[in-house]
């Protein structure tokens, strides 16, 4: 079984005069990253692999939550992930060893929600499309491989609102 950890940034600055790339979290953003870490790390979601857009607030998302796993992941930037769409996204996973059993990727909006309802076969009306910063999609395929899993046929195993309190979660099992 793969399983695959979508997780959106957390919030970050509106602006910075370095650009786009260059914003940083914000204090509830590092909050609700450490959250979500502490939460992956007490489900035992650990990744052997985790794979992070160059913004500087996913960068700062995954230190946060990685920084909760007794063993850390191996971490790649991937030019890619910023502002990418379905098909790069797909591209992306093709990519991925068969020997990675559970991933994490760490990007950003509206990428991630159109490609985690495309993972799982889900309409436009499937909770996934406000994907609010941060949250964790938890993607499982019950055969195959990264390959295979690209081109859809997951299952929605969980889905976590870490900017908001547990009991607004919208599924969670």
């Amino acid at each position: 079984m793969f399983r695959l950890l979508l997780i959106r940034h957390a919030e970050a600055e509106a602006r910075t005069k370095q650009g786009d790339l260059a914003r940083p979290l914000t204090k509830r953003g590092r909050a609700d990253a450490i959250r979500l870490g502490n939460y992956c790390a007490a489900s035992c979601l650990i990744p052997e692999l985790a794979v992070t857009s160059p913004a500087l607030r996913a960068r700062e998302t995954l230190d946060a939550v990685g920084g909760k796993f007794l063993q850390k992941p191996v971490c790649k930037i991937e030019e890619l992930l910023y502002d990418s769409d379905l098909e790069t996204l797909c591209d992306i996973l093709q990519g991925i060893s068969a020997s990675v059993k559970t991933l994490m990727m760490v990007g950003h909006n509206p990428g991630l929600a159109e490609f985690a309802r495309f993972l799982i076969g889900g309409e436009a009306s499937t909770p996934l499309i406000h994907f609010p910063a941060p949250c964790l999609a938890l993607i499982g395929f019950a055969r195959g491989d990264w390959g295979e899993a690209a081109r859809g046929g997951g299952q929605l195993e969980r889905f976590m609102n870490f900017s908001c309190e547990p009991a607004d979660n919208l599924l969670a099992r």
